[in-house]
């Protein structure tokens, strides 16, 4: 490789070619680390990182997630607040103030709807044939601009996205070390992968890190206020 073309790489692509075996041990003990973590903590965690890089983009889009999960607005507070040793003072009341300035009543979802898993059941089971068909998933207005719902069908645990005003599909595991995508970062319709930052065009699942590691995408459409997804 040309020096002209390492110099194009990211961080995270020098590494892996330089250093593939150490990175590999290493994304492997993030995947173990995180795996008894619940949602609502995975998304505390994720506010801390976002505090320290200072990402209003990702506050305002991890907020509403750990809420949703069952955090509370003082258990939002004290993730931004423990960011302070190594974000510093300035990052930390620009946080609050992110905080502050969103609207957190409307992500707050009524008792019956605290459960985001939305399971149908296998046509298999139901005496139906097999083959491609179009199953409801979701009313459209639970899936607001920017924010991201999972679902069980026949099953396969599948992402939605709101991409503005687009609903995407894709399956809900990266194809690098299989994190759940529903946690991931949008913007516009590039999702970013909350554990290793590989990022993907949901329109066409393609990875902009990785070419050659695509993640599945479904068709998708709306009618009548419902998103509908041609299932396998």
């Amino acid at each position: 490789m040309s020096e002209k073309d390492q110099d194009e790489l990211t961080g995270l692509q020098y590494l892996n070619q330089v250093r593939p075996e150490a990175m590999e041990h290493l994304m492997s003990f993030f995947r173990e680390s995180g795996r008894h973590l619940d949602a609502k903590t995975r998304f505390l965690i994720s506010i801390v990182t976002k505090v320290i890089n200072f990402s209003p983009r990702g506050l305002r889009q991890y907020i509403p997630r750990a809420m949703r999960e069952g955090a509370s607005r003082d258990e939002v507070l004290d993730a931004i607040l423990c960011a302070y040793p190594a974000a510093g003072l300035t990052r930390v009341v620009d946080a609050v103030d992110v905080l502050r300035a969103l609207d957190l009543s409307e992500f707050e979802p009524p008792e019956e709807e605290e459960e985001e898993w939305i399971d149908f059941p296998n046509p298999e089971e139901e005496g139906e044939e097999e083959g491609p068909a179009w199953v409801f998933v979701l009313k459209v207005d639970k899936l607001p601009p920017g924010e991201s719902r999972k679902v069980m069908v026949k099953g396969k645990e599948i992402a939605l996205f709101n991409a503005d005003g687009q609903v995407r599909a894709v399956i809900n595991t990266c194809p690098h070390l299989g994190a759940h995508l529903s946690d991931g970062a949008l913007e516009g319709e590039v999702l970013t992968c909350p554990w290793h930052s590989w990022q993907f065009n949901l329109e066409t699942g393609g990875c902009l890190n990785q070419p050659e590691r695509d993640v599945k995408i479904y068709q998708v459409r709306v009618e009548d206020g419902e998103i509908q997804i041609l299932s396998d």
